[in-house]
């Protein structure tokens, strides 16, 4: 059973709320009478006449008791896709005389990692959407004046008290720029990553928009699928990628469709960078215009195929045909993802400094100066991919030195003391690693300096760890294993460490210095 429909502004947006993308609710004030886990359950809110629990009227949706003090109830989600929000859905569907009377939506940019009891505790929260009254039994379709910041969680507040039958969090992803920098080839098209359906001839009885989820799809109403053809051509759908790259290998999967898959599919490429952004919207359901990514290829029911492109081609959107119609249960899109504008003016930059500038600023990244000097030395980097790959074949070249000089340009967990070589930039830097210690109970704090001490006396060196979203007391687990281990053992976990806190430094940088206009 489909959801109530939105407003129609929010159809070509994400759900990013969505339970097949990870959507995960980590807290609710209350939820006495019916699980705050239903807020994310696919499908419409199902009503059953004269079904009791032994705590009431079984509700499908989340719903508090009735409070007998101050304050009011929320729940704290973590996104299945984080990105910029549009607006919600809040349902109160079958909720009459038991619906709140005003909703609030706050958001944070979170490591996923963290808990129900460090997120209550973050001071980053920020208003979505702002205290507004809602109808009961209807499905409420909330917007926002202007996209929200990036957000990874969000805080659902009701007021009092009261019933929510669903929630939908409308968006449009905002992928960890990480995503697009690593080694190896990465899934274009997946809406985890950006991913989006552009247009689409036909999706009678699936939307296309199932193509791009994770995992494989549970069964063939999981899918894209068209109605039955009576004129000749093709069904089709465009792909807006998550990044302009170059396709290296497509995953066409027919999984469950067996008496109605295509018989052959073709794919076509559309470049924005070249043919310019005005053009793209004339040309999405122009028959012409387009560049033969795979020429067609027959297609067999119920299997995974693996196609390989004809040749390389940057590209931005993919029109997928499917002869002469049926359905397709996912899609894979692998390839490398090319730099963007702002990250390409970042990178001409950095080339463009002295090699004494240059290396200045990786020393702010690292304090091994031999691993600022030959990063500096080693530009300029094709692509932003490659200066991270550099980054790190550099520091695993040059060994135990160097290594050593890195971490001695950190001060210890619990010091406000800078090592030596370490930077301005370097020290902020490494304060902002270390929020979740500065802000744990001094307890805790007092172990981690005693044990850090203990350490450097049997080590040399001091306790290095990637310590973004961690809490204090995981930091200290940590440091009670690793103090225990053998000098060659350790040494390798604090490089692997410090490579860790070294990739993160640049990556700020580039996400900063990209971002200038």
């Amino acid at each position: 059973m489909a959801n109530a429909p939105v407003a129609p502004e929010f159809a070509h947006l994400v759900d990013l709320s969505a339970d097949a993308l990870g959507t995960f609710v980590l807290f609710a004030t209350d939820d006495y009478f019916a699980e705050k886990e239903n807020l994310l359950k696919p499908g419409a809110p199902e009503w059953r006449e004269g079904a009791y629990t032994d705590k009431g009227k079984w509700m499908d949706g989340w719903e508090s008791q009735r409070r007998r003090t101050e304050g009011h109830d929320w729940a704290v989600i973590r996104l299945g896709a984080s990105g910029r929000v549009h607006g919600v859905l809040v349902d109160t569907t079958h909720f009459k005389g038991n619906a709140p009377q005003e909703v609030a939506l706050e958001g944070i940019d979170a490591p996923l990692t963290s808990t129900a009891q460090m997120l209550e505790a973050a001071t980053g929260w920020f208003e979505v959407l702002p205290r507004q009254p809602v109808k009961p039994d209807f499905p409420n379709v909330l917007r926002a004046k202007t996209p929200s910041a990036r957000v990874t969680h969000v805080r659902l507040r009701i007021f009092p008290d009261g019933g929510v039958a669903r929630l939908r969090v409308y968006g449009e992803v905002v992928a960890e720029p990480r995503t697009f920098w690593r080694r190896g080839s990465v899934d274009l098209a997946a809406v985890e990553n950006g991913g989006t359906i552009a247009a689409v001839s036909d999706q009678f009885f699936g939307p296309p928009s199932n193509l791009l989820l994770p995992g494989r799809g549970v069964n063939m109403g999981d899918g894209w699928e068209t109605k039955r053809r009576r004129t000749p051509g093709s069904d089709w759908c465009v792909i807006k990628l998550a990044r302009r790259g170059v396709v290296e290998r497509l995953e066409l999967d027919t999984h469950y469709f067996k008496g109605n898959a295509p018989q052959a599919t073709l794919v076509e490429a559309l470049d924005e960078e070249t043919v310019g952004a005005a053009a793209v919207e004339g040309l999405l359901r122009a028959p012409k215009g387009w560049q033969t990514l795979l020429a067609r290829t027959p297609l067999v029911q119920h299997r995974r195929h693996q196609l390989e492109p004809d040749r390389p081609l940057p590209v931005t959107h993919l029109r997928v045909h499917i002869f002469p119609h049926g359905g397709v249960n996912r899609l894979r899109v692998y390839g490398t993802a090319l730099d963007t504008p702002a990250e390409r003016r970042a990178l001409a930059w950095l080339h463009a400094l002295s090699a004494d500038e240059a290396s200045a600023l990786f020393l702010s990244c690292c304090g091994a100066r031999a691993w600022a000097e030959t990063m500096a030395a080693s530009r300029p980097f094709a692509s932003a991919r490659e200066l991270f790959a550099a980054a790190e074949n550099v520091w695993w070249k040059l060994g135990t030195t160097a290594w050593l000089d890195a971490f001695a340009a950190h001060p210890r967990i619990g010091s406000s003391k800078k090592g030596k070589a370490q930077t301005a930039k370097s020290a902020a830097w490494s304060k902002g690693e270390q929020r979740g210690v500065d802000a744990s109970e001094k307890a805790v704090l007092a172990k981690l300096k005693a044990l850090n001490d203990a350490y450097f006396e049997k080590f040399g060196f001091i306790f290095i760890v990637f310590a973004t979203g961690k809490s204090a007391p995981e930091m200290l687990a940590l440091l009670e294993e690793r103090v225990g281990r053998s000098k060659k053992a350790e040494l390798e976990t604090a490089a692997v460490e410090q490579m860790k806190i070294t990739r993160l430094r640049l990556e700020k940088w580039l996400a900063e210095r990209g971002g200038e206009r």
